[in-house]
């Protein structure tokens, strides 16, 4: 079955539910995948603060001992040689936590495990797209069409420039705390002190890692649905922002909006994009089916001889 026919057979199939018009508004608005995203929060998590934390936490006791011995020999008069030996301990203590996170990087399986990410959101987002169509043409589509190599390229992508992107995090952050140990040892802060700088180093990267999920998964999640309605022949979609506080006053202004595939619009802030490509933005893009150009994935076997005849 050709193309031509596929498109009449789903014509077909649809034409009631268009009344006569050219242009069918999705009745299910298809939604970014929490799951996807919730799973993404935990990996983030797991390598930027998690890999930091459990090597800090691990070897931070030595740094204590070193800075009470360095004070105690401060307070009876002992300390003759210019703090050398405190300088060089602690230098092998950071030299140890390093060595560690760089172990604990190398073996963490980034690249796999945000792989299979990327297929859980490419499965979940597939899963939106059949109950937008369901629900607004009354058509089932067939999912293992999308399953093989439809979203390839544009997967392994996403999955090379979130490799590059968080790889290195967590080394920068152990970065950040030897600057705080150094500089407290400095300034004469005390042990506990130091302590609370490194908790808030330690917050900051977590709120890195969930944000750089979030806004990943919905990076990603509007990429599979550009292709996929693309790919239906749909030329044009509804912008639906989150309806939320934390919604930006510019793509509020373009919620409820027809925009389409080929242009993406201007929002206030000066940035053309579609849903999903704006930095943490979580607006998706509701379909908007044309009777006349509407091709989806359909099993035909039943309505072959009907197309025929």
């Amino acid at each position: 079955m050709n193309d031509k026919q596929i498109n009449m057979l789903i014509q077909n199939r649809a034409k009631k539910k268009f009344y006569g018009h050219k242009k069918l508004y999705s009745k299910y608005a298809p939604q970014i995948p929490l799951t996807a995203e919730r799973e993404l929060v935990r990996l983030m998590r797991s390598y930027i603060s998690g890999i930091l934390r459990s090597e800090l936490e691990e070897k931070l006791p030595k740094i204590k001992e070193i800075y009470k011995k360095e004070r105690d020999l401060r307070t009876r008069g002992f300390r003759k040689d210019d703090e050398t030996d405190f300088m060089i301990a602690v230098a092998a203590v950071m030299t140890e936590i390093q060595n560690g996170i760089t172990a604990k990087t190398e073996g963490f399986g980034l690249r796999k495990k945000l792989e299979v990410m990327a297929q859980l959101n490419r499965k979940l987002t597939i899963k939106e797209w059949k109950k937008a169509c369901k629900a607004t043409l009354g058509i089932n589509i067939l999912e293992d069409y999308y399953l093989d190599d439809f979203y390839a390229e544009g997967m392994q992508q996403w999955v090379e420039y979130n490799v590059d992107l968080i790889k290195t995090i967590p080394q920068e952050y152990f970065d950040k705390i030897r600057e705080v140990i150094d500089t407290g040892y400095i300034e004469g802060r005390t042990t506990t002190e130091i302590s609370k700088e490194i908790r808030k180093i330690y917050g900051v990267s977590k709120r890195r890692a969930d944000f750089i999920a979030r806004d990943q998964c919905a990076k990603l999640n509007g990429q599979i649905s550009r292709a996929q309605q693309v790919d239906a022949g749909l030329n044009e979609y509804i912008w639906s922002d989150s309806g939320d506080s934390r919604v930006r006053a510019s793509h509020r202004a373009l919620n409820g909006h027809k925009f389409s595939w080929d242009e993406p619009p201007e929002n206030a802030d000066g940035r053309c994009c579609h849903p999903g490509e704006d930095y943490g933005c979580r607006c998706v893009a509701i379909p908007v089916f044309e009777y006349d150009y509407i091709n989806l994935p359909i099993d035909t076997s039943e309505e072959v001889d009907y197309i025929e005849s």
